[in-house]
């Protein structure tokens, strides 16, 4: 065979063997290209479900007295009831009965004095009034409490009988008075006699008057279909009068301790869920959303999110999610 014949057999052979590898190749790339949408939506669904890590932010030594720092504590949790009513005593409001004591004169006869005036202070056994009875003689009708006088129904000359109303006088004890209020329908089993009362008025907003529950009436309201309830305040200052609006809060359950956090330390973010900020070493901080419970005295129940004795921030949690969007300069 000639030389010639046997290089261009070669140079056949060499474009056989090229063509094959390009038809490969290009095989091997049709499949790539059509596995690389699947691919990459399985890395992105594995990014996904990944845990993310929480967003963390370092203060410098210049930025870390704008924050306090403490342990999450735990804290005694009631579950209130809120209400408003009106303070009661001479009970215009609501009742027939009242406070104060009725000082009938204890024999048929006319009034010749009267001694003590509207709103005097008045001692058991301090005379109230006289009066000239059937056979001529002079009794003086004292008062059977220590109080105030309350009501003045008297005069000179007045005929009066025991036991008919309205009475000459009425003497009160007004370190009492009465809170009438109204709870919804759907709480009023909550509420028991000899419950604790807090009491506040629109007068003394920074005040607070104890009282119990002493009478819950067995009526619903067909309108308000709420129920209503008496209790006995304290008010030794004599300060409270009848007709003052007044805010009471009712404990009707048994206390629960739990995991708890100053209400500063709780931030609202603009999708409604709320978070604190934690921190292990004082200087760099974490953010954790937490769910929360109940509100009393400032304190925050931590239902979920917060372990006891986390060190979180209570001053200046706001200050450092604000810091997620823009991060101030030192």
């Amino acid at each position: 065979m000639s030389k010639q014949l046997i290089s261009t057999n070669r140079k056949s052979a060499v474009a056989v063997a090229f063509a094959a590898a390009i038809v490969v190749t290009s095989g091997f790339l049709a499949v790539a290209c059509r596995r690389q949408p699947a691919e990459t939506n399985a890395l992105r669904a594995a990014s996904a479900n990944s845990p993310q890590s929480a967003p963390t932010v370092e203060l410098s030594s210049g930025q870390l007295p704008a924050i306090k720092v403490q342990p999450a504590g735990s804290y005694l949790f009631y579950v209130q009831k809120k209400g408003v009513g009106n303070i009661d005593f001479d009970n215009k409001l609501f009742f027939n009965n009242n406070l104060s004591v009725q000082v009938f004169a204890p024999r048929p006869g006319r009034i010749t004095q009267t001694i003590a005036e509207l709103g005097d202070q008045v001692q058991k056994g301090q005379s109230l009034y006289t009066i000239d009875t059937s056979d001529q003689r002079l009794v003086e009708v004292r008062s059977p409490i220590t109080g105030q006088v309350t009501s003045v129904n008297a005069s000179p000359g007045l005929e009066v009988q025991p036991g008919k109303a309205p009475a000459p006088y009425a003497v009160g004890d007004v370190s009492r008075k009465w809170m009438v209020g109204n709870v919804v329908e759907s709480d009023s089993p909550l509420f028991q006699l000899g419950q604790s009362v807090e009491v506040r008025t629109m007068a003394y907003p920074s005040r607070v008057f104890g009282g119990t529950i002493i009478r819950i009436y067995p009526a619903v309201d067909t309108n308000t279909h709420r129920v209503m309830i008496r209790s006995q305040i304290s008010d030794p200052e004599n300060e409270l009068r009848s007709g003052m609006l007044a805010e009471f809060t009712v404990r009707v359950q048994e206390p629960t301790e739990a995991t708890a956090i100053p209400a500063n330390a709780v931030v609202r973010e603009p999708d409604g869920t709320m978070t604190a900020w934690v921190t292990t070493d004082r200087h760099h901080f974490s953010q954790k959303v937490i769910k929360t419970g109940l509100r009393q005295d400032e304190r925050v129940q931590v239902l979920e999110g917060l372990n006891y004795g986390e060190l979180v921030v209570t001053d200046g949690a706001v200050f450092l999610s604000n810091m997620l969007e823009v991060p101030p300069s030192d």
